[in-house]
């Protein structure tokens, strides 16, 4: 003989079920006749338990992303290029002055280091 295991006592899934035949009970009085009452809430209780637990798991599966902490970025990560560097050394002079032991003295880098005046700022006493 197995076990029937609904992962929750079966006292609470009896005492749920009488509450939702007492509310049913009641709710029909005045509008169904006296025989029909107790059928119709012994019927509809289970009905009724069960819709309750599908609008609760709904409700759970729809409200349950604001509720999480995330885990991660949301949505895919954007690609970004790297950072490019601006060219503030001529191509010439990227190679070494010395590249071939063929080369002649002329071909030497154009570039010439020269000193640009520039305002500064000094204090005098």
């Amino acid at each position: 003989m197995s076990v029937f295991d609904l992962g929750f006592p079966l006292w609470l899934l009896i005492s749920v079920l009488v509450v939702f035949a007492l509310l049913l009970y009641y709710m029909l009085r005045g509008r169904v006749s006296e025989g029909l009452r107790v059928p119709l809430a012994i019927v509809l209780a289970p009905v009724c338990t069960v819709a309750a637990v599908a609008v609760a798991v709904v409700l759970s599966a729809l409200l349950s992303p604001f509720f999480e902490t995330p885990t991660g970025p949301a949505g895919p990560k954007p690609r970004t290029q790297p950072a490019t560097t601006p060219d503030t050394i001529p191509p010439e002079t990227t190679a070494s002055p010395t590249a071939s032991p063929t080369a002649s003295p002329t071909a030497s880098p154009t570039a010439s280091p020269t000193a640009s005046p520039s305002a500064s700022a000094t204090a005098s006493p």
